[in-house]
């Protein structure tokens, strides 16, 4: 990862409190994919890499997994134990990349990255995820991404997007278009460490308010990296493609997602 990339990466740390009231979490259809086609354990011991403010790692403590949140960023893990503590779920967090994560060899059943691979160094990244999963184990790596296909008031917020970035910058979108889809899947099957890799879509959707639509999209990195004048002006033209899709006050806005998710078991050694 270049360094422009890393600082982006952390960038989100800055803004740690959106980033968890805004974001949207993940089906619970999800998980149950997950351990049925990895056949984990009743309670499996879980490393979400990458863990952020713990969307994905706290779902994963209701069902009573045993997760390790593994996060560079001090702010967003304590904002994850916050939220742990406040449900009384058991969290281990520790400080660390998905490159470094600091665990011990086949320590967990299972390694996780949520929202976060397309900001790893993957090769390096899986190499450590080969290191701390166990025989007969696997990961499972995924996003959430918005729908364009479901709806056109997406669809248009998408074309707005790309004239306020260079494409390429959109991270998060790409993650989920063909040439995100590729690079993870050129990444995973060129790593010793797992094979038969396979993508599977699973399907939800999220209702917001106006308001937090427009708080979800300034969670991006490359929204907040645009100088004040771009920012402003993209939030008046948001407010003006929520009116124009008859989208007013406190009107429900309904955001179609498909979970891109792959799978992968680990290699035996």
């Amino acid at each position: 990862m270049t360094s422009v990339a890393q600082q982006r990466a952390r960038s989100f740390d800055a803004w740690a409190d959106d980033y968890d009231r805004y974001r949207p979490g993940y089906p619970a259809e999800l998980f149950g994919v997950i351990a049925e086609r990895l056949a984990l354990p009743k309670r499996p011991d879980v490393a979400d890499l990458g863990a952020g403010t713990g969307r994905a790692a706290l779902a994963m403590a209701r069902l009573g997994w045993r997760v390790t949140a593994v996060e560079p960023g001090e702010p967003m893990l304590a904002v994850l134990r916050a939220r742990a503590d406040e449900e009384d779920l058991a969290v281990t967090t520790l400080n660390g990349t998905a490159e470094q994560t600091g665990l011990e060899p086949g320590s967990c059943d299972l390694a996780t990255a949520a929202q976060a691979f397309h900001w790893f160094d993957k090769p390096a990244a899986l190499a450590e995820m080969g290191r701390i999963v166990r025989p007969r184990g696997g990961l499972a790596l995924f996003w959430n991404v918005r729908d364009e296909m479901r709806s056109p008031f997406v669809a248009a917020y998408h074309r707005l997007l790309d004239r306020y970035t260079d494409g390429a910058e959109g991270r998060y979108l790409q993650a989920g278009r063909a040439t995100g889809r590729n690079a993870t899947r050129d990444a995973l099957t060129t790593s010793p460490g797992f094979h038969h890799p396979e993508l599977l879509d699973i399907h939800h959707e999220i209702t917001m308010r106006p308001e937090e639509f427009i708080g979800m999209a300034f969670t991006a990195s490359y929204i907040r990296v645009l100088d004040p004048r771009r920012q402003d002006d993209l939030r008046s033209e948001l407010r003006s493609l929520l009116g124009a899709h008859g989208i007013r006050d406190d009107d429900p806005v309904a955001v179609p997602y498909r979970v891109d998710l792959w799978i992968a078991r680990r290699a035996d050694r």
